[in-house]
């Protein structure tokens, strides 16, 4: 979301004073979309703006890229991107990654360069998802998406020389929203324990009112409500957990989890909710709230903020990716 898009129409919003916002923030918002002009009517402008380029398949030196069809067990397909590093010691540890984008924008293409980057920093492997969006595809398509690729690399570890026994699941945004999902749906299932739930300020509770000092900036009240119409449909009267985890009572059994977010984020509070369920639930976790960051703060280059986001997250994965898995006990 903090890619300049100069072809979108710009909102004047309420002001947030300069003392509010860290520096180096202020200066590049000119430059990001205001998703406060986000409808049906400009939703393709939206789309081709916020598109990925061309996905360089030759990665670079360390990387290796390539675009798959992951097929999960029920025969649902999904595209994706695959990042590895081109030299393979042993079985390597995975992430499963879900973009952002509200629901209704984006795709993996979009965040391939980045992937590449946090590849290369941690040793990781990474499989973006590009899941289906709202409205032309509402819940739980999405979802279904995420699941076909989540089922798909445990079931082809072996191939892929991955460790099964280290995953991550990261999203940000909507993707957040997913990823909590994700976990809500298939953990009862799963056969391995992700290592590491990475939710970066999640979009996650269709019933969220956020006081007025946040969401003034990039993703907006008006477009979380877009966002959650599109992919929620017109009803809300039977919303499940699934669609949105803001609703979940009980998180116990969800992996240790990293949860990230700006202090002028409009999902300030729901992440802040959700971190104390994830707590109560015993479920451990690392919580950063950044001082002064807007939804999409850690896409601004050279500000210290998003320099120690970036520091956080992959101390957050090595940590918890690191160390292979003890190998079974031999039986008698």
């Amino acid at each position: 979301m903090g890619t300049p898009a100069s072809s979108l129409v710009m909102a004047t919003m309420p002001e947030t004073s300069d003392d509010a916002i860290a520096p180096g923030l202020r200066e590049a918002l000119p430059a990001i979309p205001n998703f406060d002009t986000l409808t049906l009517a400009t939703l393709d402008s939206f789309r081709t703006a916020l598109k990925g380029g061309p996905i360089d398949l030759e990665g670079d030196k360390d990387v290796a890229v390539e675009m798959i069809v992951a097929v999960g067990r029920d025969g649902h397909t999904v595209p994706c991107i695959l990042h590895r590093p081109r030299v393979l010691v042993g079985r390597v540890p995975i992430i499963l990654n879900i973009h952002g984008g509200g629901f209704v924008v984006g795709d993996a293409a979009r965040e391939a360069p980045a992937m590449s980057e946090l590849a290369t920093a941690t040793g990781c492997a990474i499989l973006s998802v590009d899941y289906r969006l709202a409205p032309e595809t509402p819940f739980p398509g999405a979802l279904d998406d995420c699941t076909a690729a989540l089922h798909w690399l445990i079931d082809n570890a072996d191939a892929l020389r991955i460790d099964r026994n280290r995953i991550a699941i990261r999203g940000v945004s909507a993707g957040g929203g997913l990823a909590a999902a994700l976990m809500l749906r298939c953990l009862p299932t799963l056969d391995v324990s992700p290592r590491l739930l990475m939710l970066i300020y999640p979009m996650l509770d269709y019933r969220a009112t956020p006081p007025d000092r946040v969401g003034q900036h990039v993703w907006t009240r008006r477009a979380n409500q877009f966002g959650w119409q599109a992919y929620l449909g017109d009803s809300t009267e039977h919303v499940l957990p699934e669609a949105s985890p803001g609703l979940a009572q009980d998180l116990t059994g969800f992996p240790p989890t990293f949860l990230a977010v700006g202090d002028i984020d409009l999902f300030l509070e729901e992440n802040l909710n959700f971190a104390s369920l994830l707590a109560r639930s015993q479920v451990g976790l690392e919580m950063h709230v950044y001082p002064g960051g807007y939804h999409g703060f850690n896409l601004v280059p050279g500000a210290a903020i998003s320099e120690a986001f970036a520091r956080d997250c992959k101390a957050a994965i090595v940590l918890a990716l690191s160390q292979e898995a003890p190998s079974p006990m031999p039986q008698d």
